[in-house]
């Protein structure tokens, strides 16, 4: 990889789409199983309730393409497509690193014509059963394997540092890297960001209140750091510093 490529990393929900794709594709199918949903998020992982409530919704008759046709309506603002593209024509290499699924956000880049602007997906991996056809999601990090032990607020099924640290040690290294996120997920990648990188921190969601509420965390980003309210601020900023 050449030392001169930038790097772009975003997380997805609330990040590059404007939507939770988890509560936009299970709520716009079936109002009871997102009902369900919450009331099991307390007691049950989030990826394997996930997988648990396309499991039922597909007894009950759901089929692949109701999912795909709900996914592809899913909000994704023009600024952050056109930011898309122009990270593109700068040459930057594009990562998406979510704790979405591989299904989900290949159907939507696909729907909205990006996806051969995107190098690589790390998420939690969805594939379709070959004996049923069926929809199954398992964790990114399977619940057989060690723990993550990162100390930061990650997932069980998938620590975004140590994934950010492998594809580094693959593909690095990168002149600058900028990263997008929203959830409190997407802090722990950011102590792996360097003096002259970018941070873009989505205002109101729930990156941007632990950082509130854990100041010496926030003093040791060394990444310059933009809050963000639409993706205008993210699309300007790579246009005006060629990120």
């Amino acid at each position: 990889m050449r030392a001169d490529r930038n790097l772009a990393v975003f997380d997805f929900d609330w990040s590059l789409i404007e939507q939770d794709s988890d509560h936009w594709c299970t709520s716009h199918l079936s109002a009871a199983a997102w009902a369900k949903v919450q009331e099991q998020a307390k007691s049950v992982q989030w990826t394997d309730l996930i997988d648990q409530t396309f499991s039922e919704l597909q007894d009950q008759g759901v089929t692949i393409e109701q999912m795909q046709q709900v996914l592809q309506k899913i909000p994704f603002t023009p600024a952050m497509l056109e930011t898309l593209k122009a990270l593109n024509s700068h040459d930057t290499h594009v990562v998406i690193l979510s704790d979405a699924n591989s299904f989900f956000i290949e159907t939507i880049l696909e729907a909205y014509g990006v996806r051969d602007l995107v190098h690589h997906i790390i998420t939690n991996p969805a594939h379709l059963d070959d004996h049923t056809g069926r929809l199954r999601i398992e964790r990114r990090r399977p619940q057989s394997a060690p723990p993550h032990q990162c100390p930061h607020p990650c997932t069980p099924n998938i620590c975004k540092g140590q994934e950010l640290d492998a594809y580094l040690a693959l593909h690095g290294p990168y002149q600058k890297i900028m990263y997008v996120g929203d959830g409190t997920n997407d802090y722990c990648p950011a102590t792996r960001l360097r003096e002259g990188d970018r941070y873009f921190v989505r205002n109101g969601k729930g990156l941007k209140a632990y950082l509130e509420e854990h100041p010496d965390d926030l003093a040791g980003i060394k990444a310059t750091i933009t809050y963000w309210d639409t993706s205008i601020t993210v699309h300007e900023a790579v246009e005006q510093e060629v990120l």
